[in-house]
């Protein structure tokens, strides 16, 4: 479907690269962002995390995974 057939709802909807996106760093790092992030609120959902944070949804998601992994974190639900 090329582009100037997408419905009017969809007029907004960035299709390129994030410039607020184009820092990177290391995974570790991250890790360590969201865990103090969680340690200073006690818990924190994907969502205020990835808000919180200058980074695409799936990267908090991996990251939250690895922390899982360790036994730093434990998912709740609820």
């Amino acid at each position: 479907m090329a582009m100037e057939e997408l419905p009017e709802e969809y007029d907004r909807i960035v299709v390129g690269p994030h410039l607020g996106l184009v820092k990177r760093k290391k995974i570790e790092e991250l890790e360590e962002e969201l865990l103090q992030k969680i340690r200073a609120s006690g818990e924190a959902s994907l969502s205020k995390l990835w808000l919180a944070s200058n980074c695409h949804l799936w990267e908090i998601a991996y990251a939250l995974r690895r922390l899982k992994e360790k036994g730093l974190i434990e998912e709740r639900t609820a």
